[in-house]
């Protein structure tokens, strides 16, 4: 997730179309010569530039539109989950909750899980569509979705699968901590 969150290459020109586009991350955008339409100054863009610096502030409103914020939010959220995700099962291999809190550990990771693989296939969706705007992009058949944008897709379909193995981990631990459980007040009455 790392990679995709990062990487400029969610989408990119074809190279025999030598566009003024090169290439677009969440982050980062690459031009070769472009000069803004709306532009007065006719500042031309040169290279890649990261979407807050001094240079991009002229064409900020044209290059991150509210749907494209709003991808940017959902997948560093999705991260932001990943990573907390992360840190509660190293933390539950450790041994560092109460065995009685197993199953609350596996099932709110699972919940974690889900709602992180929600918000990354609407992101993923939500570009995938507003890619095709010709205010937004210049020449939008001239684009393809590129290898971080794969990697993010790839990333959905194993926190989807996560989400599912915690679950059923959850309600397995679950099941053994009523059984557990159960068994302690025979035990004491008997």
């Amino acid at each position: 997730m790392v990679v995709a969150f990062a990487s400029p290459y969610w989408v990119e020109s074809f190279e025999e179309f030598k566009s003024q586009f090169v290439k677009l991350g969440l982050w980062e955008f690459c031009f070769n010569d472009y000069t803004f339409y709306k532009d007065y100054n006719g500042k031309r863009y040169l290279g890649c530039f990261y979407v807050f610096s001094p240079e991009m502030r002229p064409i900020w409103e044209w290059v991150s539109p509210p749907w494209f914020i709003s991808v940017q939010v959902m997948v560093s959220a999705s991260l932001l989950i990943i990573f907390l995700t992360s840190v509660t099962l190293t933390l539950k291999v450790f041994q560092l909750f109460p065995k009685h809190m197993d199953f609350a550990v596996y099932l709110g990771s699972a919940l974690g899980m889900a709602v992180c693989t929600a918000a990354i296939f609407i992101a993923l969706i939500v570009f995938g569509v507003y890619k095709e705007d010709r205010r937004w992009m210049p020449r939008p058949d001239m684009n393809l979705l590129s290898w971080s944008y794969g990697m993010c897709v790839m990333v959905g379909w194993f926190s989807l699968f996560a989400a599912v193995c915690l679950y059923l981990a959850g309600k397995e631990k679950k099941k053994e901590y009523d059984n557990n459980k159960f068994s302690s007040h025979l035990t004491t009455y008997s």
